[in-house]
This record gives structure tokens, sequence and C-alpha cells, in this order.
């Protein structure tokens, strides 16, 4: 019977640990994000014409491949 109760007892000290430990080293990680948008002076206009740009690639490049899919059937039929 006490075998059991000390496991029960060790397993919950081992989980307050581990919670303790958790709660510091979160506190811990808030400064050193690697992000910071909150006052950051990224201009939200230059990502969406950043954005826009890209999927205009890819557009084309898209067109481009089904326009030669067209032309390499054509040749074999």
């Amino acid at each position: 019977m006490k075998k059991q109760a000390f496991g029960a007892i060790d397993l919950l000290i081992g989980l307050v640990i581990t919670a303790v430990i958790f709660m510091i080293s979160m506190n811990a990680l808030k400064g050193i994000s690697s992000l910071k948008l909150n006052g950051s002076a990224v201009n939200s206009e230059s990502v969406e014409e950043h954005v826009d740009r890209q999927v205009e690639e890819i557009q084309n490049m898209r067109r481009q491949t089904i326009d030669y899919n067209r032309q390499f059937q054509q040749e074999n039929y």
C-alpha cells in the first residue's frame, strides 16, 4: 500500500515540477521572439505587393505549362 501511495505522490510532484519549469521557460521565451510584429515598421502594402507578384509568377508559370502541354499534344497527334 505504501508503494502505491508513494508512486502517486511522486507522480504529482513530478507534474508540479514540470509545470513550474514550463511556466518559467515560457516567460523567458517571450522576449526572444524573432518576429516582434507588435511595434515593427513592416509596411503591409509592400507585403501585399510581394504576395501579389508571387501569385502572378505562379499563374504565369501555370499558363506556360498548360501552353507547353497543349503544343506537345498537338505535335504528337
